[in-house]
């Protein structure tokens, strides 16, 4: 009884954070459209007063590509997520299953066991697949935001105070959020499943 209470708080734990990322997911889809805006030519003026500074076609072509880059990651991550949200359930209902045929008859804990390592090893590979498809995808948006700060504020190459100063504050707190979200989800993951079922500790 206390391990099928385990297991479910390990399901509740997933869908948790499964839920989560398709919540961020989605707020970062629409910054894309955002940063999208700023590609237009002649509708977004540089506030560089040196005419050498503003952005040219060049960098609003890579700004296209880095939010449709991220777009994509953001809508596979979000896909997958629902995926492997749907793997659980199904998953749920095969182990109500398994205990009413446990109760009829005597199961073999070898092959119980495997049965089970099957079906959560999927689960953990799309699990892991959406959490680093979030993170390419905010990389990818922090290296569009970039280029949106040069085209506002005047390219990095003119070494504008302003310009260095906005993309520093922005890589150091985009990235440090990222190391930490990775991180705590990880070790959440880790913890979840190794006592939920040590057999699967491998899996850490």
């Amino acid at each position: 009884m206390a391990n099928d209470n385990e297991q479910m708080d390990e399901k509740k734990y997933f869908q948790k954070v499964l839920d989560d990322i398709v919540s961020l997911n989605s707020l970062f889809t629409i910054a894309v459209f955002i940063g999208l805006s700023f590609a237009q030519p002649g509708q977004v003026q540089s506030l560089n007063d040196d005419p050498s500074c503003h952005s040219d076609t060049n960098l609003r072509k890579r700004l296209v590509g880095f939010e449709i880059a991220s777009f994509s990651c953001f809508i596979f991550s979000g896909v997958l997520a629902k995926t492997v949200k749907i793997f659980l359930y199904t998953s749920e209902n095969q182990d109500a299953l398994d205990r009413e045929e446990k109760r009829s008859e005597e199961p073999h804990n070898s092959e119980e066991e495997k049965q089970k390592s099957y079906r959560k090893g999927p689960s953990l590979i799309g699990f892991y697949l959406s959490i680093y498809g979030t993170m390419l995808g905010c990389l990818l948006l922090l290296l569009a935001m970039v280029d949106v700060v040069q085209i506002k504020l005047g390219r990095l190459s003119c070494h504008s105070k302003s310009t260095l100063t906005t993309v520093c504050v922005m890589v150091v707190i985009i990235g440090l959020s990222l190391l930490i979200f990775f991180f705590a989800v990880t070790n959440g993951v880790r913890i979840a499943i190794y006592v939920a079922d040590p057999f699967m500790s491998c899996f850490k």
